[in-house]
Formats: structure tokens, sequence, C-alpha cells
């Protein structure tokens, strides 16, 4: 097979595993929502397809240097060049933010399939690194080069470069942000709306005092 074809089932293979992993973060941000909650949208299918579509896009992400392996006439690189962050002969720093997101999603991915005997707030800090792999793993996707040139300056007007560049980055920061600003809204709101001590409450409170 041609090192040209292998480089471009490299790159769609990266990019729909990137894709899926977008969509679950999404539908992760919604599920953990209070809308979400209050109408029990977590019952049912929703959180088996959350998951599903979680494992496919992780799957697809970290098999995608395969075919790049196997274009080693063109790519240079061998087995540790993947695994070992930095060391590829060409575009070693835009491929090690692959390599490093890689190592990220294997450890959220892990903690997923293990939530029920992970404590919950154990797994909602290893939970966090999906951001961190999104957000290295768009790095990876916008700058190393389709041609696998050892010097390429980022060309947004290639097709795939321009939606990852003005469609996935703004979607990716808008739901964590938006996750964010719901947070602190509901937080506030909640400290408001705190119930204030009855008075008999306050006055027993004082008696105590009084008799110490």
């Amino acid at each position: 097979m041609p090192d040209d074809l292998l480089l471009k089932i490299a790159r769609v293979i990266g990019l729909l595993g990137l894709a899926l992993l977008i969509v679950s973060s999404i539908g992760g941000t919604l599920l953990a929502s209070r809308t979400a909650q209050r109408i029990k949208f977590l019952k049912g299918k929703t959180f088996t397809y959350h998951r599903t579509i979680s494992i496919v896009g992780a799957a697809l992400f970290l098999l995608h240097p395969v075919p790049l392996l196997l274009a080693h006439t063109t790519t240079g690189m061998r087995w540790w060049n993947i695994v070992v962050p930095f060391t590829a002969p060409k575009q070693g720093v835009l491929i090690a933010w692959g390599t490093l997101a890689a190592y990220t999603l294997i450890i959220v991915t892990l903690s997923s399939l293990n939530i029920k005997k992970m404590p919950r707030l154990q797994w909602r800090a290893l939970h966090y690194g999906s951001y961190a792999v999104l957000g290295l793993g768009l790095v990876h996707a916008l700058t190393i080069s389709n041609e696998f040139a050892r010097y390429e300056p980022f060309r947004v007007e290639e097709p795939d470069k321009f939606l990852l560049a003005f469609v996935a980055v703004p979607v990716v920061l808008l739901f964590p942000i938006w996750r964010i600003v719901t947070a602190c809204r509901t937080r506030s709101a909640s400290i408001r709306c705190a119930p204030i001590a009855p008075p008999t409450a306050i006055s027993a409170c004082c008696a105590r005092r009084s008799s110490r």
C-alpha cells in the first residue's frame, strides 16, 4: 500500500477518534448538568451510549499511529517513537503531543471502566483529564503535517485544519465554560436562598451560651 494512502488512513482514523471523543465530552458535560439530573436524563441507555462513544473514540485515537509505522519510508517511525515522547525523527514535538494525549486517554478510560470500584472523588479528579486529552489532541491534529513533511507551517486553508480550528476548538472551549458558569450561578443562588434559622433556634442558642 502506498505511503501517501497510509498517511491519509491514519489521518482519517485519528480525526474520527478525536471527533467521537469531543462528542463524548459534550455528552458528559450535559449529563453532569443539574437539568439532566432533574429530568432523570441519566436513566435508560443514555449513559451506555456515552460510554460506548467514548470507548470507540479512544480505540480509534490510540490505533491511528499504526498506519504511520507501516509508512516507514516516509515517516521514518518505529514503535518506540510513538511510545516515547519527543523521539520521532520527523515532527518530534508535534507527535509528542499526541503521545501525551494517548497516555492521558488511557488513564481516563481505565478509570471510567472501573468507576464502580473507585471512590467518586478520585474518579472525578481523573476524569477531568479528558479535557487535557482534547487539548493535546487538538494541538497535535492542528499542527502536524498531513504529508508528514519535516518542517511545514500550519495551513488553515486545509479543510480538516479549518474545521478543527473554527469548529472543534470553539466547541471544546464553550461547553466547559458553560458548565463552570452554570455551576457558579447555581452555587451563588443556593447561598442566597439558604434558609435563615428561626428565632426560637437563635434564642435557644443564645440561652445555652449565656448559661455557660
